[in-house]
């Protein structure tokens, strides 16, 4: 849903097709059905493995670079050990987050995919071996910060909390879901960039922008602010348990294993 909404606006200027959460679910189910609810889930099973996996090594290793020893990083080293992670993380696995963006949008934007090897050859041959990376610099500078401040927020937050609460997978659960709400807010109008950037010229159809800063322009000239931050109220709703799910295994993982 959060996707749907972001696009809003691309090409029309008219009344909005999904007006709200609970509209745009049943309209997506009553023309699509339930499959309709889970489209390009499976593109993102298969994305959110490496993903995580990168962005928390990645964001342990260069904590550790960057840290004396007996030293407790400042928030401005957590945020440059986070941001590293993130632009690491995401230069890797960018090719996995452009094909969920397609399946996802596979019924609006009227293409056939059969799945997500057939979507990613399908890119491939219709668009160029470029297409996979469609977007790749507005998320660069929307997904560097966003994991850099996502991460910082976690260990500042546990820091204040675990005075009062100690160290247990509630606290975690919560100090995650406010690090991931906060950070995905803050840097939400870049997410809507790339999603837009991604998009475009499905199976060789025109491009709509042709670089992000048209996009940004365009989006402010024809949506205003607002175009920026469509779907941030669906995003909270994933982002609140998604997060504080994934923090608080990480480190329930960690403390497992004796890392």
């Amino acid at each position: 849903m959060k996707v749907l909404f972001q696009l809003q606006g691309m090409q029309s200027s008219g009344d909005p097709k999904y007006t709200g959460i609970r509209q745009g679910l049943m309209r997506v189910f009553s023309e699509e059905g339930v499959r309709g609810l889970y489209r390009g889930n499976g593109a993102n099973v298969v994305r959110v493995v490496p993903v995580y996996a990168l962005k928390f090594s990645f964001n342990d290793t260069f904590k550790d670079m960057l840290r004396s020893p007996g030293e407790q990083l400042s928030t401005g080293k957590m945020l440059l050990a986070g941001s590293m992670a993130g632009m690491f993380q995401t230069s890797v696995t960018y090719p996995l987050d452009m094909i969920r963006t397609r399946l996802s949008m596979a019924a609006v934007s009227h293409a056939q995919y059969k799945g997500i090897v057939d979507c990613g050859v399908q890119i491939l041959r219709t668009e160029g071996v470029l297409a996979w990376y469609k977007g790749f610099g507005a998320t660069i500078l929307s997904a560097t910060p966003y994991v850099g401040l996502q991460m910082t927020f976690y260990d500042l937050w546990k820091r204040v909390l675990f005075e009062y609460t100690g160290d247990n997978v509630p606290a975690r659960v919560l100090c995650g879901a406010l690090s991931g709400l906060a950070a995905q807010s803050i840097t939400f109008p870049g997410d809507v960039i790339r999603r837009r950037m991604q998009v475009q010229g499905v199976g060789g159809e025109p491009r709509i922008y042709h670089s992000t800063w048209q996009c940004v322009l365009g989006t402010w000239r024809h949506e205003g602010v607002r175009g920026f931050f469509k779907g941030l109220t669906v995003n909270a709703v994933r982002a609140l348990p998604g997060a504080g799910i994934q923090f608080a295994a990480y480190d329930s993982l960690k403390s497992l294993f004796g890392i």
